[in-house]
Parts: structure tokens; C-alpha cells; sequence
């Protein structure tokens, strides 16, 4: 016999270490001998590291004992070269000395401490049985902690695998209150990342008041964003998306962004974005949306990604309630204010924050000349003169840097307004700009039904010939013919039929059916709460606007 006392379930003392508790471990010992019983001993390698109660003892013929190890060091101890689990170095050690007490008296399967002779132990007077192999194994949350910083991904493996499922080590936190996921994010270590989520760390658990995923995208780690995700982490309720957008991050965006387009029906629209992701407009927890933040830094490849993905160029948002084009504004950042005018919001240079200002007085209030005042006010001023006819005013503002693609508050471009008044010349002189000829306002109308409503026929004629299509249909279901038909305007109607648009029979008896014309409403409509691209409201906004800019260039 090798041994008298056996160490169960195995020569391996786990002890536990947390944050804020005693770490601690147990060990059970048991009495080989049938018939006599046996003394023990149980002491550290290295006395001071750690504490053993009871450390002595008597043990009844096949009885056992469990014995409490606690660690007495004031660090979380680091692991071992060695690469055995969390500890086992020569002074993570044990001494077990056992001998046969045949004269000891048992009253309990377990007598300890006191009964025990110290002089049994010696060698001198009996044969003294020493197991060397019993040794200190380290798991818990200040352990796992410790790996992960150290990037030790095969000892992290050994402590994950020997801990308690019911402890969920890998949810674990250090001394700090961060998570193991945080910090592994925090350190940018994917493989470590990916090593937490295969022992079922919680991809969506906060930390520090972020989840793992708004950690991954405010650092730029895609890689790490994309394991989040396929392990089950969503935008949903975040501010993934806000901090990818703040911090510039474009390849970390472009991924929330096609997973939300990929988990929602095709549309560019934020509705559809707002499907299983969080919604593009949606405010963080600043009260901004990602556009606002994405201007405000000047992050323009971001700001492009978001208003394609359909972001809300008019939205207010913040305690000031002021929008992406005013954070451009503020900046001077001309730049994004094209991108944010160019994209073709309604009335978003004309949307008003808390305090009643326009961009436009917000880049005049921050000292901003030149180029981004002249732009701010161009937008306003292509729409004015193509309602008023006015070509040269026109040609001035686009060759200025206004786009012709550009909204007013109702969501009509400079060539929807043109054409709903007959100024072919400044229909001409916009679509040779390149302006969309079938562009479309929230309702479907295009340039084609506004000529059609208000009876242009030269209008008409002149997009057709530059491939208005003839069949375009509004929200509604109807086409230019049945407007022009349901206005009594019969020479527009001819030109439409000869375009391929439904028969007179067809027209009529659809007309019958739906009856009425374009809401009139539409012609003159005011002071929308999104505002128009303009300063004040109606015609004495838009004519203001076109006088205040001036033509400096």
C-alpha cells in the first residue's frame, strides 16, 4: 500500500475565486484502512498561501473527511507555465502525511485537531506515509479575468471547462464589474470573443452600461461585431449603430446595416428597417439619431451609408431638437450639408430646432461664410425660381452646388414645381441638369401627373419626349391620364393616349369609378411641421430665401 489516506474525487483542489469573496475550495479524504484507523496531515508547500481547516486529523477505518482550503493571497494568482488549468506550481503544493493510529481513540468518524499527536508525524517513531501530489487547481471570475487579459486562450479553455455550469463562468465578472465578453472586446481578441460564446457567454449582456456589441462597433471590430451577431446579439434597444456612425466606422455600420436590410422586406425605407433591428431614426441614449451623430463628427462615407439605408435627413432629434443639416451647419461642414440636401428630404433645410433656427442661422450664428451659406440657401432658391420660371435663377443656384433633385415641404422637386406651373423652359433647362423626370413625391405624383393636373401641355410633351413614363401610377393607382381626364384637360389627355397611356374609354370609366382630381390642396399647401426648403412659409419664404443668398459667384 502506497498510501493510507485518498484524496476524492481526484489529487486536485479547486479553489474559487470571485470578486469580493474568500476564495475557497474543498477536498475530501479518505481512510483506505478496513480495520485500523489513520492520522493525517494536511499542510501548504508554502505556508501564508494558504489555510486549511481541519489540517489534522483522526479518521475511523473507511471513514472521510472534507477539508476547506482557502487562498490567503491578496491578488487573483495567474496561472502556471506549466499550462495545467489555473494553477499547480510548486507553491500551489500540498503535503498530506498520514499514519496508522492503532491506539487512537474514535469516538466520531472524525476526530480532529486536538486528539492528533504532532509527534505521530515524525518518522523517528512510526513509518510516515507523505502524498506530495495534492494541489491547488484556480477557477472563478478573477481567474478567467486574469486570462483574458493575458490573452491566454488554452488556459481560459482549462477554467471555462473546469468550473460549474451553474456558476455560468463565462457571464463572469472582475473586479470592476466588467465582463469577461467586455473585456475580451475591449482588447479586440476575436478568438477569445469567439471562445467566450462557445461556453454560452450572454452576447447581449451590458457592461459598464454597453453591451458587448456597441463595445465592438464604438472600437471599429467588425470581426468581433459579426460573431456577436451570429451569436445573437442585436442592435434591438442598443447603440450599435449610433456609435459605429459617431466613431466613423464604416465597415462595422455597413454590416448593422445590411443584416437589418437582410432581417427586413426589401425597402429603403426606415419603417422596414425597424423590423427586427432597431430603427434607423431611432434615438440613443443622448437622444440622437446615428445621422445627427455621424454629421455632427463629420463622418461623410457614414452619413452617405445612412441616408442610402434610409435615414431621415429632417429628423430633429436631441434636447435642442435640431436636426443632421443643422450639426453640419454648426460645423461648417459643407460636405455633409450637400450629401444631407442632395439626398432630397423634404423640407429638411427648412426644419426649425427648439430655438427656432433654421441651418442656415445656425451656420451665420457660428461665424461660417462663403461657400456652405451660399449652398444652405441655394436649395431654397432653385425651388423658388422654378416655381416662378425663372431659368438664369435656376442655372445660377445649380451651377452654385444646389441639387436639382431637392424637396420642398410637400416632397415636389424644382421640376415637379415647374412643371405644375408651364415653365417648359426651366423644365428643359432641369432635366438637361439631369433632374429625375419620373421622380415622385409620398403620394406618387411625378412631374408628368402635376403637367397633366394643371393642363401643360407643351409641359407634358417635353417629358414625355425626355421618357417620362406615361404609365406611372400614384399611390392610388392613378396614372397622368386619369388626372388629366378627371381635370377636363382633353389636349393633354390626347398626348398621353398618343404615348401609350389608357384609352379615352379606359380613362373615363376609371375616372367615374375614383372620381376627382389631384387634391387641390396640393397646389398651395403651407407650413408643414417638417417645413419646407425654405425660410418662412409659402411664397414670401421662398422669395425671401431667393433674395437673401445673393449671387456672389
Amino acid at each position: 500500500m502506497d498510501r493510507l489516506v485518498i484524496p476524492e474525487p481526484s489529487n486536485e483542489v479547486m479553489v474559487r475565486v470571485e470578486p469580493g469573496r474568500q476564495a475557497r475550495g474543498e477536498l475530501t479524504l479518505r481512510n483506505a484502512m478496513h480495520t485500523m484507523p489513520v492520522a493525517f496531515r494536511l499542510q501548504p508547500a508554502v505556508r501564508g498561501r494558504f489555510a486549511v481547516r481541519p489540517h489534522t486529523g483522526i479518521l475511523a477505518p473507511l471513514a472521510a473527511v472534507t477539508v476547506e482550503v482557502m487562498y490567503l493571497g491578496s491578488a487573483a494568482p495567474e496561472g502556471h507555465s506549466s499550462g495545467s488549468g489555473g494553477g499547480s506550481r510548486g507553491e500551489d503544493a500540498f503535503l498530506l502525511h498520514s499514519v496508522v493510529a492503532p491506539g487512537a481513540a474514535v469516538k466520531e468518524p472524525v476526530t480532529a485537531l486536538d486528539s492528533v499527536n504532532p509527534e505521530w508525524f515524525s518518522a523517528r517513531r512510526k513509518q510516515v506515509f507523505v502524498d506530495s501530489g495534492i494541489r491547488a487547481s484556480f477557477v472563478g471570475a478573477s481567474v478567467a479575468a486574469r486570462l483574458v487579459a493575458a490573452g491566454a486562450v488554452e488556459a481560459l479553455r482549462e477554467v471555462l471547462d473546469r468550473s460549474e455550469p451553474e456558476w455560468h463562468p463565462a457571464d463572469a465578472a472582475d473586479d470592476s464589474g466588467r465582463t469577461l465578453l467586455d473585456l475580451a472586446v475591449g482588447l479586440g481578441r476575436a478568438d477569445i470573443v469567439q471562445v467566450l460564446l462557445e461556453y454560452g457567454a450572454d452576447a447581449d449582456k451590458p457592461s459598464r452600461g454597453r453591451t458587448p456589441l456597441e463595445t465592438a462597433a464604438a472600437s471599429g471590430e467588425c470581426l468581433i461585431a459579426e460573431l456577436l451577431i451570429a451569436n445573437g446579439a442585436t442592435p434591438t434597444g442598443s447603440d450599435a449603430l449610433h456609435a459605429a456612425a459617431a466613431a466613423g466606422h464604416n465597415d462595422v455600420l455597413r454590416l448593422l446595416l445590411a443584416k437589418s436590410a437582410s432581417a427586413s422586406p426589401a425597402s429603403s425605407s426606415s419603417a422596414s428597417f425597424s423590423c427586427s433591428f432597431t430603427s434607423i431614426d431611432a434615438a440613443g441614449r443622448d437622444g440622437k439619431t446615428p445621422l445627427r451623430l455621424a454629421a455632427e463628427a463629420g463622418r461623410r462615407d457614414a452619413v452617405k451609408a445612412l441616408l442610402a439605408a434610409g435615414a431621415r435627413a429632417d429628423a430633429r432629434c436631441g434636447a435642442d431638437g435640431a436636426t443632421a443639416l443643422h450639426a453640419a451647419a454648426r460645423r461648417g461642414d459643407e460636405a455633409v450639408a450637400r450629401l444631407l440636401l442632395s439626398h432630397g428630404a423634404a423640407g429638411t433645410a427648412a426644419v426649425r430646432d427648439v430655438a427656432g433656427k433654421t441651418a442656415f442661422e445656425i451656420a451665420a450664428e457660428e461665424g461660417h461664410g462663403g461657400r456652405i451659406m451660399d449652398f444652405l440657401g441655394l436649395g431654397e432658391a432653385i425651388l423658388a425660381a422654378a416655381r416662378k420660371g425663372e431659368v438664369r435663377s435656376v442655372r445660377r443656384a445649380a451651377d452654385g452646388g444646389a441639387s436639382v433633385e431637392g424637396r420642398d415641404a410637400h416632397g415636389w422637386t424644382p421640376l415637379m414645381r415647374a412643371a405644375f406651373k408651364g415653365r417648359a423652359d426651366t423644365v428643359r433647362d432641369l432635366i438637361d441638369r439631369g433632374a429625375d423626370v419620373d421622380a415622385a413625391d409620398a403620394e406618387g405624383y411625378t412631374a408628368l401627373h402635376c403637367a397633366a393636373e394643371a393642363g401643360r401641355a407643351d409641359v407634358v410633351d417635353i417629358l414625355l419626349k425626355n421618357g417620362a413614363n406615361a404609365k406611372a401610377t400614384t399611390v392610388k393607382g392613378r396614372t397622368a391620364a386619369e388626372v388629366a381626364a378627371a381635370a377636363g384637360k382633353s389636349k393633354v389627355l390626347r398626348l398621353l393616349e398618343k404615348a401609350g397611356g389608357m384609352g379615352r374609354k379606359d380613362v373615363s370609366e376609371k375616372a367615374v369609378a375614383k372620381g376627382g382630381s389631384m387634391d387641390r390642396r396640393r397646389r398651395g399647401r403651407k407650413g408643414s411641421i417638417g417645413g419646407a426648403i425654405r425660410f418662412g412659409g409659402g411664397k414670401e419664404g421662398f422669395e425671401a430665401a431667393a433674395v437673401s443668398v445673393g449671387w456672389s459667384h
